[in-house]
């Protein structure tokens, strides 16, 4: 877990903090996602499986934000209005 954090602190020094940010997503604590699959008649994935809209998105992104990716970068030093600002250039929306 180490080397993930490590990684991901790299990445914000050279590439930004928005796009850590993203990263921290797939290395550390995976995002809610916008669409979830679902069993279902219209077979759209490899699995048979379609994708349907995650009603609950919004609710899962900001709770996700406050519980995790927040705390995250402001216990490695980040400031709130850099963390809230990377966040707007992010690809979170």
């Amino acid at each position: 877990m180490n080397d993930r954090i490590e990684k991901v602190l790299g990445i914000a020094v050279e590439e930004g903090l928005p796009r850590a940010m993203g990263y921290y997503s797939l290395l550390i604590s995976p995002a809610p996602k916008p669409r979830i699959k679902t069993s279902g008649y219209n077979k759209y994935t490899p699995q048979g499986q379609m994708m349907v809209p995650n009603v609950n998105y919004n609710k899962e992104l900001t709770v996700w934000k406050k519980t995790k990716l927040f705390p995250f970068f402001l216990e490695h030093g980040y400031t709130t209005e850099q963390i809230v600002d990377a966040y707007n250039k992010s690809i979170f929306k």
